[in-house]
């Protein structure tokens, strides 16, 4: 749950439910040090004949970004909610983000465009009982055992004596400077109200300067570990499956679809402005048929 550090947050919300805090006492578990990476994927994909939902369904969401001009001049709906994610036809975890890209330079980076079930596929074939970790486990983990951890390896998002270390990949505008606020802060687009939504499509059409070193999803074992016990990337990179079911506890939340689960750990479009979940107690919900340019998994 949420750590004393988030408690009173403005850019966390409520609405995920992230507290309060509650203790859980989870049995031994194996998880995987990385993310599955698209070489993983791959090997499953010719062992098994496994076609994804994404595949089935004909289309996937992406983020507009990151789909080329051709394909988006074909697009005409997008997410009422988030406007810049864009249903593209033919997005698949073999074309994360149209028909018209590929994965032949990112087979270390995570497989993305995996529904649960396509996860859940690759997890049972990889070893037998291997099966998504549930989110107790997953924070768990991700805190290597501490009960009040921020991100995996502490407090502060970045290290090093002049605090200057990435230790994850998530997004860094151009605009961050201009979004500082007198304490030095980055104001969270989410309180400008009506323009809150055109602020982060804004947002995210502007250039990331990848001071992480990576524009988008980075290989699964860039950074080195999070924490002592040595996972990559639980924070950051792409969000994972988790076998836990979202329950709304908030009245003031809107009802979710009966097939929605928890998905934790932030992704590279995760930052200050927009989406302050790259810690290890944020959670958001993912609907179990549905696949996105920035969801992965790890098994358990």
């Amino acid at each position: 749950g949420i750590v004393p550090a988030d408690e009173g947050d403005p850019s966390v919300s409520p609405l995920d439910a992230e507290g309060p805090p509650r203790t859980v006492r989870v049995a031994p578990f194996g998880l995987g040090a990385h993310e599955v990476s698209n070489r993983r994927f791959a090997r499953f994909v010719a062992s098994t004949g496994h076609v994804s939902e994404a595949e089935h369904f004909g289309w996937s969401f992406a983020v507009e970004a990151f789909i080329s001009p051709e394909v988006n001049a074909t697009i005409t709906q997008q997410v009422e909610a988030a406007p810049w994610w864009l249903p593209v036809q033919g997005a698949d975890w073999r074309h994360p983000n149209g028909p018209d890209t590929g994965i032949e330079d990112l087979m270390d980076h995570p497989v993305t465009q995996v529904s649960k079930a396509d996860a859940e596929g690759f997890c049972r074939w990889s070893r037998p009982g291997g099966r998504l970790p549930t989110e107790e486990e997953w924070e768990f983990a991700a805190r290597a055992g501490k009960k009040q951890r921020r991100f995996p390896w502490g407090q502060s998002l970045l290290t090093g004596p002049r605090k200057d270390t990435y230790r994850m990949n998530f997004w860094q505008s151009e605009v961050d400077q201009k979004l500082l606020s007198k304490d030095g802060r980055v104001v969270n687009l989410y309180g400008f109200g009506a323009r809150s939504l055109a602020a982060v499509k804004e947002y995210y059409g502007a250039t990331n300067l990848a001071l992480d070193g990576y524009v988008a999803t980075a290989p699964v074992d860039a950074y080195g570990p999070q924490n002592g016990l040595g996972f990559y990337n639980m924070v950051g990179n792409v969000w994972e499956w988790t076998s836990t079911p979202w329950i709304v506890k908030d009245p003031r939340a809107p009802p979710v679809d009966a097939n929605a689960m928890v998905k934790k750990g932030g992704s590279f479009l995760c930052n200050p402005a927009t989406c302050n979940r790259y810690r290890t107690s944020a959670r958001m919900m993912f609907t179990a048929d549905s696949a996105a340019s920035n969801v992965g998994f790890r098994c358990a």
